[in-house]
């Protein structure tokens, strides 16, 4: 079971393009949104969870102690905060199918015929992340809604930005270029770092870049994680819709 919360958290959240499009060659180029507002503003500007989307297949490189594993999965995620998720092996066969919201977690464990089923305070409780944290995994930026944009100091093309949102701290490095975040830590107990994701090959997609590759880091449990994206939808005009599994053992995630 914490295999499959750490790919839901780490794993499966990213990517954006114009309708649906395998995601191709790397773009140079900036954001058409630099413009406008200051710099946070900028940032912010290429939030992709400002809007809803599909992404339709990516693969999932899982790396820990014991060896790896590699998965293919896809999201459906509905604005403001709905996300459903596919985990399948390989070979195409569907293992789990994990809903998120606001305030609940619920996941089909198609292998074993469980449900789990949760709220979103077990996020925090066991993997230090709030569920508005979750859009740090597709390359968002996230900020305390009082965050004020009153140093814009690049050093060697970096600004770096120290906030905590929700009690959960995180040290972000951002291009200041491409106006995209590159690098976040997550920090244990505001001490030590405890997760850490890289984003890499940027891609103009409408007005806005985002990363093809994220790396996670996570090194409380030692564990490593890549994900690159293959085919998305957006914007996408669907809804989320999670249907439990008949007769299936039902676990409650404390």
């Amino acid at each position: 079971m914490r295999k499959i919360i750490l790919i839901l958290i780490f794993g499966i959240f990213i990517g954006s393009c114009s309708v649906t499009k395998n995601i191709g060659k790397k773009v140079s180029g900036n954001s058409n949104k630099l413009l406008s507002g200051n710099f946070i503003e900028s940032v912010k500007n290429q939030n992709l969870t400002d809007s809803s989307f599909f992404i339709q297949k990516a693969e999932i490189e899982v790396i820990t102690d014991i060896g790896k594993e590699k998965y293919i999965g896809n999201v459906k995620f509905e604005y403001p905060d709905k996300y459903l998720i596919s985990l399948k092996s390989r070979s195409g066969i569907e293992g789990a199918r994990i809903f998120i919201s606001k305030d609940t977690i619920l996941v089909n464990d198609r292998i074993n015929k469980k449900m789990y089923f949760g709220t979103a305070v077990y996020l925090k409780k066991n993997y230090g992340l709030t569920q508005s944290c979750l859009p740090l995994i597709f390359g968002d930026i996230v900020l305390d809604k009082n965050y004020e944009d009153d140093a814009e100091k690049c050093t060697e093309g970096k600004f770096n930005i120290n906030c905590i949102v929700n009690g959960v701290k995180l040290n972000y490095d951002i291009d200041c270029q491409k106006r995209k975040v590159v690098l976040v830590n997550q920090m244990n107990n505001f001490v030590q770092q405890d997760i850490r994701i890289k984003y890499n090959n940027f891609f103009n997609i409408g007005d806005i870049l985002i990363p093809k590759i994220v790396e996670i880091e996570d090194s409380q449990y030692n564990t490593n994680i890549k994900v690159r994206i293959l085919k998305v939808e957006f914007p996408w005009k669907g809804t989320v819709k999670f249907i439990p599994g008949k007769g299936y053992e039902l676990i409650e995630l404390l």
